[in-house]
């Protein structure tokens, strides 16, 4: 029995040292990021469950996957570094994907997993941050903000015919639900908020596109 507790002791006495080690490895700034990484994973899951909530018809033509949580999960999977495309061109091809008139299939699944794509990719397909990894890039994170805005203008203007391609805000009960414009804002201002934290410790200028610019165009983050 005394054996027993003395084993029970020296694994609680190592997984205690090893919290102390892990947040002496740890700034401020990591544990302020791996908020910020958790923030907008659980703002994109929130998204995803409601676009198709609203728009049920993109996930019976989904040609992988049945339910909408084998698509969060698909989206949310970890990615090989060593395969992943660095230009950042491919998250902007799903993206583009999902808005193209012509195609049939799901389109909340390719803009998702581009949106979601260009995220990790602003964090350096990161989950925990120490003192000894390579810096964020303060530009990366506030182009990625950039993207989101143009990414919900898309979606409020592009149309096939009178209808909107995927539906987000719209009528209840006589008012407006706006929770999609919410979300949107909470994961624009959560990238937009790490860009300044990092260009700050950095004392770097960030660059922000006109206002014109937003409607057009999608900025790859590359890695």
């Amino acid at each position: 029995m005394k054996k027993i507790f003395l084993i029970i002791i020296s694994s609680l006495l190592i997984s205690c040292q090893n919290n102390v080690f892990t947040n002496i490895a740890k700034t401020d700034i990591d544990i302020v990021t791996e908020i910020h990484v958790i923030n907008a994973k659980e703002n994109i899951e929130n998204l995803i469950i409601k676009l198709y909530k609203i728009n049920p018809k993109y996930i019976n033509k989904n040609e992988k996957f049945d339910s909408v949580s084998q698509v969060i999960i698909d989206i949310f999977k970890e990615v090989d570094i060593n395969q992943i495309d660095k230009t950042g061109k491919n998250n902007i091809d799903y993206i583009l994907k999902g808005f193209d008139k012509n195609f049939t299939g799901d389109r909340i699944y390719y803009i998702s997993k581009g949106l979601y794509g260009m995220i990790n990719a602003s964090y350096n397909y990161k989950k925990k941050f120490y003192l000894t990894d390579a810096k964020l890039d303060a530009q990366k994170l506030m182009n990625t903000a950039i993207n989101i805005e143009t990414l919900v203008w898309r979606l409020s203007n592009t149309r096939n015919g009178n209808s909107l391609l995927i539906k987000t805000n719209n009528m209840q009960e006589n008012k407006m639900n706006l929770s999609f414009e919410r979300l949107f804002g909470k994961l624009i201002n959560n990238q937009e908020n790490m860009a300044k934290i990092i260009s700050s410790q950095q004392g770097r200028v960030l660059q922000k596109a006109a206002k014109g610019i937003v409607s057009s165009i999608f900025l790859p983050i590359g890695f």
